[in-house]
């Protein structure tokens, strides 16, 4: 059997993945989780083989949530979903480690074959994924990557840059991660002085222009 952990923050269309999932006999949804935070707590406690992970939730997005859980459990393998395919998003679920990145659109075609080829070591992207990979790659072979300050950042700073660029305040933040407001706002010097930053105003922005912010 294949065990499954599934997250996503639509109720609706989580009830819709649940449904082609559960058609296939060797298949076992063993959680859902409705947002990134969950996401990390099932992944602990329940070790899928395979977690089907909407790339946009507020809080915790779908990428630092694989990030996270693949450093912790290195054999899950984290199948990203997503309305888009535009490469900050792509590039960012790589680099966390996802082995595979579906388009929403090409679910009800996709999805069973996806899992079951991230599920045996293989990758697996949507066509329109793929090329975005295959031209990053050709531009890269020319020019290598420019080294990014978002790589400095602490997993704590990660989760505060999102919340921040979500628009939340420094009390609002502490009060979701149970900390003091000024250890947030010693946290939003830090990822500001990092990046280069200058304002909270640039902050947000940049947290859009990352695909942090969907």
């Amino acid at each position: 059997m294949i065990r499954i952990l599934l997250v996503d923050d639509h109720a609706l269309f989580r009830a819709g993945i649940r449904r082609i999932l559960e058609e296939q006999p060797d298949f076992a949804l063993v959680a859902e989780a409705a947002s990134g935070l969950d996401a990390l707590t099932l992944a602990k406690e329940m070790k899928p083989d395979v977690v089907v992970m909407d790339i946009g939730m507020k809080s915790l997005n779908g990428v630092e949530a694989t990030s996270r859980i693949i450093a912790r459990e290195p054999s899950t393998a984290v199948l990203i979903l997503s309305m888009h395919s535009d490469e900050r998003y792509v590039s960012g679920a790589v680099k966390a480690g996802a082995r595979g990145f579906l388009l929403k659109d090409s679910i009800e075609q996709g999805l069973i074959e996806a899992v079951r080829e991230v599920h045996a070591g293989r990758a697996f992207f949507s066509p329109a994924v793929a090329k975005i990979l295959s031209d990053r790659n050709s531009h890269h072979a020319i020019k290598p990557p420019a080294d990014d300050s978002y790589d400095t950042l602490t997993d704590r700073e990660r989760h505060v840059y999102q919340l921040l660029g979500e628009g939340n305040s420094s009390k609002e933040i502490a009060g979701q991660l149970g900390i003091s407001v000024h250890t947030v706002e010693t946290h939003r010097t830090r990822i500001m002085d990092k990046m280069g930053l200058h304002g909270i105003a640039e902050l947000v922005l940049s947290a859009v222009r990352r695909g942090m912010v969907i």
